[in-house]
């Protein structure tokens, strides 16, 4: 994927829960804590969502993103050695069939988020080091 390095790909295929951040129409943030999945073909990262009972509040990120396309996701953990992680901030677009695809769990509903700025730290860095950030600009 672009803008990815080999660690960072590697750090994010090994992990499927992230954090993201959209905002709402008026500005405030939220933030929920989503399983995620690569998708190098299209040089996008995809997030589903499961299957709700009838009557469970609808996702408020997708709508929040249908306002806003700004979005944020971090995937970090903590391992004997310190902190690690990897944080996107990118464009988010709603896709209204597919996610069953992503897995059989999820409903049809999806989110892809196509890059513009990639940080990580402890991934191929050492511990504790500053992070290493950069602009994506291919691929959009």
């Amino acid at each position: 994927m672009n803008g990815f390095t080999e660690a960072e790909l590697a750090y994010l295929r090994t992990h499927d829960l992230a954090r993201l951040a959209t905002a709402t129409a008026a500005g405030a943030p939220h933030v929920v804590p989503v399983r995620f999945k690569l998708d190098p073909e299209r040089n996008l990262l995809a997030i589903g969502s499961h299957l709700l009972p009838d009557g469970v509040r609808p996702r408020r990120y997708r709508h929040n993103v249908r306002h806003n396309e700004q979005v944020a996701l971090v995937v970090d953990d903590f391992t004997d050695d310190g902190p690690r992680g990897v944080a996107v901030h990118g464009v988010g677009r709603v896709h209204l069939q597919g996610g069953e695809e992503l897995n059989p769990r999820f409903e049809p509903i999806w989110l892809a988020i196509m890059p513009t700025w990639i940080s990580s730290w402890g991934v191929d860095t050492p511990p504790y080091a500053a992070p290493r950030s950069r602009w994506v600009t291919e691929g959009l």
